[in-house]
């Protein structure tokens, strides 16, 4: 149908309206591919568009396809390549021309898919703005093998409009969606600032990120050295916990994100399928503590094209908060802690400097009458009441000193070193020690650091057969570790297999296991044993 010069400038406004107003891609194509073949007089057309950051194309629009190309859902229009495409991948395909044969119409019918409706040429347009390629625009009709230049130019004029249209909508998209997830990252980031404890505190952090943030999956990963972490994930809701190796090729993504690198991956091949892990396409990004890597933030999608540098922002705002999270919780801990630790130094000396020192006074005035005074002066009754307050006061006096050696074990007053060397010299050893910097560490990893060496520095008294020992004391960022040795025997090799027997390292397990910690063994006969802890800070 011909249309006339009226018609066709008509035509040709409500295209250039529906382009310039939308600011959504398929429904502006929907409309506009319709409008361009009533305009043509042309009775098929399709636009593939490119994926943003890849190279593949999906079909984002199609207006009368012949059976052969509509059916089994489109499925010959969403797979596979043909020439078109690939010229204009390579960099061929600048403006508008002709295609001598439509491959995906060829391979119709070479597997007998269905009526063709006589096509077998379409023109082909690229979809540009300035040098950045969105798409290209193919149309059709039966018989048609060429298109005149006329109409060429026409269609070029409607893909600039498109091409332009289409860097709009999606610098448009960009930011809604960088809007939007930051929208969500400060509910995330309230939502961490009410965490209070730090028992579970991985679990708690990640659960309140993934279900704010909206991700189809999010996992935290936190290093436990030597190429190990702990892994923390969620996924629906549901949160999972295991331990991975970083060394395997499959965690190349997040041992980069270890090293300090933001990293972000689209179009992968998958779980099992390539280093970059399970996630068709994702990002990873460090958390740091004190300018150092304490742990990876990572999210992913099965989709390969889902996620993209926005969400990489996202993250890495949120590894951020994460981190603060972390440090905010552990500062209040030791305040807490340092308040507890204040208050019983203080009920300790409050104790000893005035209930301690009353018993005692009254120890000695009841020891004092009783010398004072003559016998004669005191019937049998008095002397025994004198005795009675004389022994209950000094029972007193030692329930007195137990809970004052409770609200701070003995042995420490002057320090965790010193303490376990004045222990060492009261069971006979000269104990050496030396320290890198040190800070304070907290009441209970100081309780069990004392515990398991009063343990171990007891084990090389009675059974190492030497009477000396060395401590040295380390810390890092993120633990303590103290290292107890001797030159002595050493320990048999099946004692070292089942982790007891002579050295009792089940006792010393179980304390350091009780605050997270480990302890770890090596010994060779006739060359000493070396016993070391670590207790995460």
């Amino acid at each position: 149908m011909e249309h006339t010069p009226i018609e066709r400038l008509e035509l040709l406004r409500e295209i250039a309206e529906t382009i310039n107003e939308a600011y959504e891609m398929e429904p502006m194509l929907d409309s506009v591919l319709k409008k361009l073949l009533q305009l043509t007089g042309l009775k098929s057309g399709w636009v593939f568009l490119t994926k943003p950051e890849t190279r593949r194309f999906q079909l984002a629009a199609d207006a009368a396809l012949p059976p052969a190309l509509g059916t089994d859902e489109k499925s010959p229009m969403k797979a596979g390549s043909c020439w078109c495409l690939e010229q204009l991948r390579t960099g061929r395909l600048h403006h508008a021309a002709n295609i001598l044969h439509c491959k995906r119409i060829d391979d119709a019918i070479r597997l007998r898919r269905g009526d063709t409706d006589g096509i077998t040429h379409h023109a082909s347009i690229p979809l540009r703005s300035g040098d950045e390629v969105f798409g290209i625009l193919n149309v059709a009709s039966p018989g048609r093998t060429r298109f005149s230049e006329e109409e060429l130019a026409l269609l070029q004029s409607v893909a600039y409009q498109i091409g332009t249209a289409s860097h709009r909508i999606r610098l448009f998209r960009t930011e809604r969606k960088r809007a939007d997830l930051f929208t969500k990252l400060g509910e995330a980031a309230r939502r961490l600032g009410t965490l209070q404890a730090t028992e579970g505190l991985e679990e708690e952090m990640l659960r309140a990120s993934a279900e704010q943030m909206g991700w189809p999956s999010l996992a935290l990963y936190v290093g436990e050295g030597s190429g190990a972490c702990r892994r923390t994930s969620c996924t629906g809701g549901k949160v999972e916990q295991g331990a991975i190796d970083l060394t395997d090729s499959n965690q190349g993504m997040i041992r980069q994100a270890f090293l300090g690198r933001p990293m972000l991956w689209r179009d992968s091949l998958g779980e099992g399928g390539t280093e970059k892990g399970r996630w068709r396409s994702g990002a990873a990004v460090p958390i740091r503590l004190k300018s150092k890597v304490w742990g990876v933030l990572a999210t992913g999608s099965d989709d390969p094209d889902e996620l993209d540098g926005i969400d990489l922002e996202a993250l890495e705002a949120l590894a951020a908060h994460l981190a603060l999270t972390v440090e905010t919780i552990a500062l209040n801990e030791k305040s807490r802690e340092l308040t507890r630790w204040e208050e019983r130094n203080r009920i300790a000396r409050d104790l000893h400097d005035s209930v301690s020192q009353m018993l005692f006074s009254l120890s000695l005035n009841a020891k004092g009458l009783t010398q004072a005074l003559p016998d004669e002066a005191l019937s049998e009754a008095t002397k025994e009441a004198l005795g009675q307050i004389q022994r209950l006061s000094q029972s007193a006096i030692g329930e007195m000193r137990a809970m004052i050696r409770q609200l701070r074990p003995a042995g420490l007053e002057e320090g965790l070193l010193t303490g376990l060397r004045r222990y060492g010299e009261q069971i006979g050893l000269e104990v050496t020690f030396q320290s890198g910097e040190l800070r304070d560490l907290p009441e209970r990893l100081q309780s069990v650091f004392w515990r398991i060496g009063q343990e171990a520095l007891n084990n090389v008294s009675k059974h190492a057969g030497t009477s000396s020992a060395a401590i040295e004391m380390t810390a890092t960022e993120w633990e303590a570790i103290m290292t107890i040795s001797d030159g002595g025997r050493g320990i048999a090799l099946a004692e070292q297999a089942n982790g007891t027997g002579t050295y009792g390292m089940a006792t010393m397990r179980e304390r350091a296991e009780s605050v997270g910690g480990s302890v770890a063994v090596k010994s060779e006969a006739g060359r000493g044993t070396r016993i070391r802890v670590r207790l995460p800070l």
